[in-house]
């Protein structure tokens, strides 16, 4: 009677194990698969655990932001593996296997430019993953093996730059085609806008392997602007935000956890930069532009820094804890600009001047963020005026002396620090590429953090990735200890990744 029993059940057993509110795979049909590509746009930036994911990394190592809790270690430069897994697991097992999915389903009907479209939309969403950690699971990833393995950054990147070409070469023969609909967060299916992403895209990663293989990140970047990348305001790359799913950031506005750095208050402030109650709103005591330093011990920190301190600015607060509508920002025409600007400034034909590209790249962040007139660009574009000296307890001297006016006479650092500082305004809060792109080239220089409590790093260095989440060790050992072996380096915060091969000798040195 058990055997009889057992037999009737597993005859049922998918039925009574697939949740009613859920699909069985087998049922996802091509006019479903628009909904997990679009849960796969909106998880795959980290939404769920967006503090732990993002605040509390690449947001402080930017010096976007800094931290307040007494607790928290990861702004002195202490790895918090809990954090981790976080985010972690909900990227494994939520964003990756949704787009997963939506390639399989897409690819085994047929539908090329919505396959096109969600591979690129991989490359965007992995390369976010790969360039925290370095080695991550990439193309194994959907095997159902009991060890999964990783694959190095090297040949992610490769197959990141052989997936924009297969997927730009459909979007080329389709340009008036559709993928996925109002079911796209971004482009709503716009074949044309996607293939411009692609490019973009392209453009973007090309630059980040500049010191890794300058040749090869010549030629991926001279074919993306050969190709056509992202030039005006009108197609910047961003994620819809609806009531289902807000802005991203929003969704912690409502916590005390973070404040204003000094570093970008300083740069603001001195610079007189009209982005400022854009992006900040002035201290409830005092109603002023106030940021903190970086690294705070815990005994200086604490709830009572909340009220005196700058918060993000009105778009992203969230007092209702219900989040806003602003769009999650993936990719904008003035990080394209900046791009061009540094390919220039190494001798690559990037269509134009470095002057000129990095004149471009400020006047495409002033007009979308601000809405500038042609008058404030010009005299923006032309200041000589430079980061500010903060009347803080620590007497913290101006971040930088770098003015905006672009100094044809300086040497290629000089120039280089110049673009990718007036990058970096330009990019916030994007926090991942920010600090992408602080490891990739030293820049912004930033304040040193005031206490680093780790042994390896000091206050004057920078974190240059983030380790592993524990449950890799304890659920996928022997893949995890051939990925440290990938990774060239242990498994600590100070190990650089791949990319990240600028002489230390050419870095600066932070502002004491």
């Amino acid at each position: 009677m058990a055997l009889f029993a057992l037999a009737a059940c597993t005859k049922r057993f998918d039925e009574l194990n697939t949740p009613e509110n859920l699909l069985p795979e087998e049922e996802i049909t091509p006019a479903l698969i628009g909904q997990a590509f679009a849960f796969s746009q909106y998880h795959g930036l980290c939404a769920v655990y967006v503090e732990v994911g993002q605040t509390l990394h690449a947001d402080m190592y930017a010096q976007y932001f800094t931290s307040v809790p007494a607790a928290f270690s990861t702004d002195q430069f202490m790895p918090n593996g809990s954090w981790v897994d976080l985010f972690w697991k909900d990227f494994y097992t939520k964003a990756a296997p949704q787009l997963y999915l939506t390639e399989k389903v897409t690819a085994e009907n047929d539908l090329a430019v919505a396959n096109a479209i969600a591979k690129i939309w991989r490359v965007v969403i992995y390369s976010r993953m790969t360039d925290y950690f370095g080695p991550v699971i990439y193309s194994h990833f959907g095997e159902q093996a009991n060890s999964v393995p990783f694959d190095s950054q090297h040949d992610i990147y490769n197959d990141f730059f052989k997936t924009l070409d297969e997927a730009g070469a459909v979007l080329k023969q389709n340009p008036a085609g559709n993928g996925f609909g109002q079911h796209d967060q971004v482009y709503a299916g716009n074949a044309a806008k996607w293939l411009k992403l692609a490019n973009s895209l392209r453009l973007r990663l090309a630059m980040r392997i500049v010191y890794a293989d300058a040749d090869k990140a010549r030629t991926e970047a001279e074919k993306a602007v050969t190709d056509g990348v992202i030039m005006v305001n009108e197609e910047n790359a961003n994620v819809l935000s609806t009531t289902n799913s807000v802005n991203i950031l929003s969704r912690i506005t409502y916590l005390i956890d973070f404040r204003a750095s000094a570093t970008m208050i300083s740069t603001l402030t001195g610079y007189n930069d009209p982005r400022m109650p854009d992006y900040f709103s002035p201290s409830v005591t005092g109603n002023q532009f106030t940021g903190l330093r970086n690294g705070l011990p815990a005994a200086e920190r604490g709830s009572q820094l909340a009220n005196v301190t700058s918060f993000v600015g009105t778009k992203w607060l969230s007092p209702d804890r219900k989040g806003t509508l602003t769009p999650n920002r993936v990719l904008c025409a003035a990080e394209m600009a900046f791009l061009r600007a540094e390919g220039a400034l190494r001798g690559w034909n990037m269509g134009g001047t470095a002057k000129d590209l990095y004149n471009q790249g400020i006047a495409l962040s002033l007009s979308e963020r601000v809405a500038a007139n042609p008058t404030q660009i010009s005299a923006y574009q032309n200041s000589t005026a430079t980061p500010a000296a903060l009347p803080d307890k620590w007497n913290s001297p101006k971040v930088s002396d770098l003015p905006v006016l672009y100094d044809e006479a300086g040497g290629f650092e000089k120039q280089l620090e110049q673009i990718i500082t007036q990058k970096w305004i330009a990019l916030y809060p994007d926090g991942w590429e920010a600090w992408a792109e602080r490891r990739r080239t030293g820049y912004p220089r930033g304040y040193a953090i005031i206490a680093s409590e780790s042994p390896d790093v000091s206050r004057t260095e920078l974190v240059r990735r983030v380790t592993y989440a524990p449950v890799e060790i304890s659920t996928n050992r022997a893949a995890y200890d051939e990925a440290v072996g990938m990774l060239g380096g242990p498994d600590e915060n100070y190990t650089r990744l791949w990319w990240d091969k600028k002489p230390l000798a050419d870095y600066p040195v932070p502002t004491d």
